[in-house]
């Protein structure tokens, strides 16, 4: 059986793994800083080169998988719809091919997310998982029956651009107020900064909260819990998942579990909440273990 590359490029770190033909039976590991400020060539370069260390570890040529903040046109094969902006509308997939000599399937790093927490994760044994990463930005996925369902439009599970204030502050997707302008990291920090002038990241900001240190810190959390509410509320209301996994770095924020749970709660267009809402247990690895799952596929 051929052994498995999976690439998780975030919008901070980039992640590649090898991996036997089970995913969860890893051979080598390496993560990188993005830096996605030095551009779309170094990017890819950076991950070829990752690529081809791995691949001179194989005896026959393993099968590719990564994940992206964003997802390719099905009609151009074109990133769009990317976080890490210098992605779009270059010909990832034909580039890094080439760069590596060997096919790459590239799927959303949401829907790498979900599927990896479906399978193996704390989505184990449920029909309908829906999977939300929280990180630098903000997405989705939903894995249906063991599989991933992409949509008519290949978006399925991109609430991370639904509007929850249409009059709220611009989003770099050109609409206004999208969820990811009040539930990423990105997001958090934005509004803290926003009401104090000063910067803090996101760790320093829950922590101001947790020891009320800080009336500002305190207001974002409890802005951010809300909206919180909201979202996993529209979710379920529209689709009715049986278990939503969170991903990213503010899965880690214990209150999302606690008063973000009462947030949805209370806004759910039901009288009970009954869907479980919790944290990955594959980790910041998520990702790269679902896209080493896709490697080899036709999608």
């Amino acid at each position: 059986m051929s052994r498995r590359i999976g690439i998780d490029l975030g919008g901070t770190k980039t992640e590649v793994i090898l991996t036997e033909e089970n995913v969860l039976q890893e051979v080598r590991r390496r993560r990188v800083p993005t830096q996605q400020e030095r551009g779309y060539v170094f990017i890819i370069e950076q991950i070829a080169e990752l690529v081809s260390e791995f691949q001179n570890m194989c005896d026959e040529p393993p099968v590719i998988g990564m994940g992206i903040p964003g997802s390719l046109f099905p009609q151009t094969g074109l990133v769009r719809n990317a976080n890490t902006q210098c992605l779009i509308g270059k010909p990832l997939k034909k580039d890094l091919e080439k760069l590596v000599n060997s096919p790459v399937t590239i799927e959303n790093d949401a829907n790498c997310f979900a599927l990896s927490e479906a399978l193996l994760g704390a989505g184990k044994n449920h029909t309908m998982v829906a999977g939300v990463i929280m990180g630098t930005g903000m997405g989705g996925g939903i894995i249906y029956e063991g599989k991933l369902w992409k949509g008519q439009h290949g978006i399925a599970g991109e609430w991370g651009h639904s509007s929850i204030n249409v009059d709220g502050p611009s989003c770099w997707c050109g609409q206004k107020g999208c969820m990811e302008l009040y539930l990423s990291g990105t997001g958090i920090q934005h509004r803290y900064q926003e009401k104090t002038g000063f910067f803090k990241n996101v760790r320093e900001i829950y922590e101001s909260y947790e020891h009320h240190t800080d009336q500002a810190a305190t207001k974002v959390i409890q802005e951010t819990m809300f909206y919180f509410g909201r979202a996993m509320a529209n979710l379920i209301d529209t689709l009715d998942p049986n278990i939503i996994v969170i991903g990213g770095g503010i899965s880690n924020l214990e209150v999302l579990y606690s008063d973000g749970v009462r947030q949805t709660a209370a806004q759910l267009f039901n009288p009970e909440l009954q869907t479980p809402i919790v944290k990955n247990e594959l980790g910041d690895s998520s990702g790269v273990y679902g896209a080493a799952l896709l490697a080899g596929n036709t999608l």
